[in-house]
């Protein structure tokens, strides 16, 4: 009997997965699977670290939000641990589940994850691996407006919740100069916001690089070059609703690594959390985490 390691972040999302959890450990039973719970909080990182790498599991599910999956995916990383990680989306916008195509019902994912099967995702290493982004790294507007925007009005209204609060701050944002080297070549724009993608989907917004992989080695840069109003208002509306929004307004980077600075006091998110200050040096290492999908 393999022996699985569930962890839940009670916080997450509509924070409903207590009522879940009997049915989840029924659906992992039925495939031979032995689970143990851990209940994910801030007070316990230490003991979960120490659980991962020395409990001798065969597998680790994580059922939350992005930022959950990012903190077990890193520990999992970290300790050398050679075993799959299986996400069950119970956040507020499930990117990286999204992104690799997982059903967003918990239920269907859960038995998706319980036949075993493995694949592996590339992950993003952020300033040499002292954090990571399983799906993104983000700063500018909409980064502001991610951590600004009413819980009521995500609920609510959803994804379109960030991009109201996001055009509603348009008039007091400042746009700022952002340099991105590659191996490549060096870019230099004035900003409003830049999204750093392994997935195809961001804030809650899906299919944002429709052809986008997770096993290429490679991350999707976008910048959002300062314009009129009327302008980024259209284009960021293209965005969220899933549109051609590749217009002469958006730049597009396609890199394995690079360098990101900026002198101006911006924000940056990982996975839905605060992230790192600037300067930022990014890599992608490919297919560096087994998945179960």
């Amino acid at each position: 009997m393999e022996k699985i390691l569930l962890i839940y972040n009670p916080n997450a999302g509509k924070k409903n997965i207590a009522v879940h959890l009997d049915k989840l450990i029924d659906i992992f039973t039925a495939q031979n699977k032995l689970i143990t719970l851990f209940r994910i909080g801030e007070k316990n990182q230490l003991k979960l670290e120490d659980i991962i790498k020395n409990g001798d599991f065969n597998g680790v599910v994580v059922c939350g939000g992005d930022g959950s999956v990012n903190s077990v995916a890193k520990i999992i990383l970290d300790s050398g641990v050679d075993i799959p990680l299986g996400v069950i989306p119970n956040g507020t916008c499930n990117d990286f589940s999204r992104s690799l195509g997982m059903p967003n019902d918990i239920m269907r994912c859960a038995r998706l994850i319980a036949q075993g099967n493995i694949t592996q995702t590339d992950i993003g290493y952020i300033n040499g691996g002292s954090s990571i982004f399983v799906n993104e790294l983000a700063g500018g507007v909409l980064v502001t407006a991610s951590f600004s925007t009413d819980q009521n009005m995500k609920k609510l209204f959803g994804p379109l919740a960030y991009y109201m609060t996001g055009i509603g701050e348009l008039a007091n944002i400042k746009p700022f100069s952002l340099t991105i080297q590659t191996p490549d070549r060096t870019y230099t724009e004035q900003a409003l916001v830049f999204l750093v993608l392994n997935g195809t989907d961001i804030s809650g917004f899906s299919n944002v690089i429709k052809e986008a992989l997770m096993q290429d080695g490679e991350m999707d840069i976008l910048i959002f070059k300062n314009t009129n109003p009327l302008e980024i208002t259209d284009t960021l509306f293209k965005f969220v609703t899933g549109g051609n929004f590749r217009d002469e307004n958006v730049v597009r980077i396609r890199t394995h690594s690079c360098k990101i600075t900026c002198q101006s006091d911006i924000k940056t998110t990982v996975d839905g959390e605060k992230g790192p200050e600037f300067p930022l040096e990014l890599e992608m290492k490919q297919k560096a985490l087994k998945i179960y999908y």
